[in-house]
């Protein structure tokens, strides 16, 4: 990518990428075999580097920092704050490395930041202070309420209530399903995150909850969290799709991390985290920061194709903007 795409800004500060946004190419028709291959297992891709980075934790996480399912058939406090515990240090780890490296050292320059302004102060904000507001809404909001639902899933699990699909019994079925789980997780995920994100715009819940995430005009790290209860309660219910679903506890486990790790991702207001001048992690955070830009598109993700079947795909051309725009006038009337 060259220099010049890299840091060229609008008398806003503003920057955006050079090419359009593009859904996966599973989506493309006809399709090309060769293209959903290289995007599925080359790297950067699907599998590479942070889908497997997630599962990673996430397996780390069950073998390592999480009691045995027989410790967890009755509800105490012990292994419930253990799990509070883990999930504040892993919580804290990840988003504030990313917040140290990009904004208070600034490791990468602004190079595919995509504003340059500065994070908030204003009575929006706990503290007066959008970065100390978003901190405390992810530690002391978001991460008990995912505690929660993760302590919720093995007490049910460890009680027989979860994991009884016809096929449990079947060794080679219960493993296929298991990866089967594993791989389309992401999809789960936006696909859940579209339409729940479409309900949290909807008048009631967006003026008393949902707003309170659009104060984050400009994005960090801890924005992706940083939420109302309420919100992140709808937000972390992805969960309950692995409740019917899964067979094992790993599953819901990666879907919870993901739901975390993921709203750090989408929110870092970069467009790659770059690890040499032209190899870098995507992110995928600029379809979600013109949400934040704009409030009326992109609600889910680009691996489900929800936006664009519903009509409110954004891929940050002026020919979308101008759809968007017509939607609105219509309807307003």
């Amino acid at each position: 990518m060259a220099e010049q795409s890299m840091n060229d800004r609008d008398a806003r500060g503003g920057w955006r990428p050079a090419e359009n946004i593009k859904l996966p190419p599973i989506y493309a028709w006809p399709l090309r075999p060769l293209a959903i291959i290289k995007w599925f297992v080359g790297f950067p891709g699907y599998l590479w580097p942070f889908n497997a980075l997630v599962l990673l934790i996430a397996v780390f996480t069950w073998t390592f920092l999480t009691p045995g399912l027989g410790q967890m058939k009755a509800l105490e406090f012990w292994w419930i704050g253990l799990l509070l515990i883990r999930n504040l240090f892993l919580t804290a780890t990840f988003f504030g490395g990313l917040h140290v490296y990009l904004y208070k050292y600034k490791k990468q320059g602004d190079k595919l930041q995509f504003s340059n302004r500065p994070f908030a102060k204003n009575k929006n904000f706990h503290f007066g202070d959008q970065v100390r507001d978003n901190m405390f809404r992810t530690l002391c909001y978001a991460v008990p309420i995912v505690t929660v639902y993760e302590a919720a899933t093995y007490w049910l699990f460890a009680n027989g209530l979860l994991g009884f699909l016809p096929f449990a019994d079947n060794s080679s079925s219960f493993w296929i399903w298991l990866v089967v789980l594993l791989l389309i997780m992401p999809v789960v995920h936006s696909t859940h995150f579209y339409f729940t994100h479409r309900l949290l715009h909807s008048r009631p819940l967006y003026k008393r909850v949902h707003r309170i995430h659009h104060f984050n005009i400009e994005v960090g790290p801890f924005s992706g969290l940083a939420m109302h209860p309420v919100e992140l309660a709808i937000y972390f219910s992805t969960v309950c799709v692995q409740w019917i679903l899964a067979l094992h506890p790993l599953n819901a486990l990666y879907q919870l991390q993901f739901a975390v790790f993921n709203a750090a991702m989408s929110h870092t207001g970069y467009d790659k985290i770059l690890m040499t001048d032209d190899v870098g992690v995507e992110s995928n955070s600029y379809f979600h920061y013109l949400h934040h830009k704009f409030f009326e598109c992109n609600y889910g993700g680009t691996i489900a194709p929800m936006d664009q079947l519903f009509g409110t795909f954004h891929n940050g051309s002026m020919e979308a903007q101008e759809r968007m725009q017509q939607r609105m006038r219509d309807r307003l009337g």
